[in-house]
């Protein structure tokens, strides 16, 4: 029996840089983290070993690392559209590039008296801005920005109750509980030039009052409710994807030293989780 080569790809993950941008009265600095993957037409570099037609992924790291300085300022969306668009002129073979970029800022130091054109800067906040484009050689766009691992923590009021059961279910009933959640959420834009930043800065304040005027009954719930919030914040948005994992916060047991735990101290151990996801789509 014969045999031939079906779909393949090949890119570059986990490149990892920091973006200064001095342009601004207050410098700015971002890491960031870019992972690329290209669809390709390449037969003859997995049958027959010929490179001919191979951009290799060295140039791939260099590309995004050139790119940066050239998109020093501007927002994932933007940085990711220009790159997907350089590499598809740049390699004839591939038809499609998938490309996630992510980035966060370091948090400038309010300590002291600056020196002029010097900053100081800390660790970067847990949640990062993430942009993932999708482009053929075609011109289809699918353009999304979102937000990556947003952790959210409620001290009272969550719930969980009149949930099914079978013989193996020894999940507690919960009328007042703490809820802990770590979510990405992700959104479709309608168009690929927009204020990708005023969009992203709306989204984040739209997850944050949602959470905070919300009573959990689930993390379904919650999920839903965040989308849904995101969509009526940003009319640009056609759809949002919330995915992630609700987080176990229970109690540490004190008593081995003498101690009650009234609610203070709780684990914080995210090795098993569980995931739910929802997209949230306008009609």
């Amino acid at each position: 029996m014969g045999h031939t080569i079906g779909g393949h790809t090949y890119g570059e993950s986990g490149i990892e840089f920091l973006l200064v941008d001095r342009d601004r009265p207050e410098q700015r600095v971002r890491r960031l983290r870019v992972d690329v993957r290209f669809l390709a037409d390449l037969p003859e570099v997995y049958q027959d070993g010929d490179n001919a037609r191979l951009l290799p992924t060295g140039a791939i790291d260099n590309t995004v690392l050139a790119f940066g300085a050239l998109h020093t300022a501007a927002e994932p969306e933007t940085y990711a559209l220009a790159l997907a668009e350089r590499f598809l002129a740049a390699a004839p073979p591939v038809t499609t590039v998938d490309l996630h970029l992510s980035s966060s800022d370091l948090t400038p130091v309010a300590a002291g008296e600056p020196r002029v054109g010097v900053r100081h800067f800390t660790a970067a906040p847990l949640t990062r801005d993430h942009a993932h484009v999708t482009l053929s050689r075609e011109g289809e766009v699918a353009l999304r920005g979102g937000l990556k691992d947003i952790e959210l923590f409620v001290t009272a009021g969550a719930t969980f109750m009149g949930f099914a059961r079978d013989e193996y279910t020894t999940t507690q009933v919960f009328t007042d509980r703490v809820f802990g959640a770590r979510l990405d959420v992700t959104w479709r834009l309608a168009e690929r030039d927009g204020d990708f930043r005023d969009c992203r800065d709306r989204a984040r304040q739209a997850v944050a009052e949602a959470f905070a005027g919300h009573t959990s009954r689930s993390s379904q719930h919650t999920f839903h409710h965040l989308g849904s919030a995101v969509l009526d914040s940003c009319p640009e948005v056609t759809e949002v994807r919330v995915e992630g994992a609700h987080l176990t916060r229970s109690l540490v047991d004190l008593s081995p030293f003498g101690m009650a735990n009234d609610g203070r101290v709780y684990s914080a151990v995210d090795s098993q989780r569980s995931t739910v996801s929802v997209v949230v789509v306008r009609t």
